[in-house]
């Protein structure tokens, strides 16, 4: 195929449709750590894998023809070197790609601080246990004293 600006127009087209379904596959993820279901988490999670390289093969193919076609420079300006006639369409397509990109990044740090407080909240869980089953009185404990999950695991000889 070659490079023309009607299909620079379509690979941005490509691009700006596959971050649209990477921003829904990973709000779909959120929706999934919300509810807290693992199926669920797994599969949205699988879903957005698959999207996502997806959208790396387009940003891709869209980057190799700016790259042949106007070496270093950045997507705003090709897109204000544009003929006249496709200048909306080459910016709105920036915009789209722009907007998405935003909101991609907050969708994906709400993701992660769900992660991470779900695994807080597992070791909070697991320290409790571990708590509660070391101070208890009259409880077998084969190889003696347990420490606690935030205690160091040498032990003193004096022990």
């Amino acid at each position: 195929m070659a490079d023309s600006w009607e299909s620079f127009a379509r690979a941005l087209l490509d691009e700006s449709t596959s971050l649209r379904r990477l921003n829904d596959a990973a709000r779909s993820l959120t929706d999934a750590l919300v509810k807290n279901q693992a199926a669920t988490i797994q599969t949205a999670e699988r879903t957005l894998d698959a999207v996502r390289s997806e959208h790396q093969r387009a940003v891709a193919r869209r980057r190799g023809m700016q790259v042949r076609g106007f070496g270093p420079k950045t997507l705003r300006e090709v897109c204000s070197y544009a003929p006249r006639h496709m200048a909306y369409q080459f910016n709105q397509r920036l915009a789209e790609i722009t907007y998405g990109t935003t909101a991609l990044g907050i969708t994906n740090n709400n993701n992660k601080a769900l992660i991470l407080g779900g695994m807080e909240r597992l070791y909070n869980v697991t320290s409790i246990l571990q708590k509660a089953a070391s101070d208890q009185d009259g409880t077998y404990k084969r190889r003696g004293y347990v420490a606690p999950p935030n205690a160091s695991v040498l032990l003193s000889s004096k022990c």
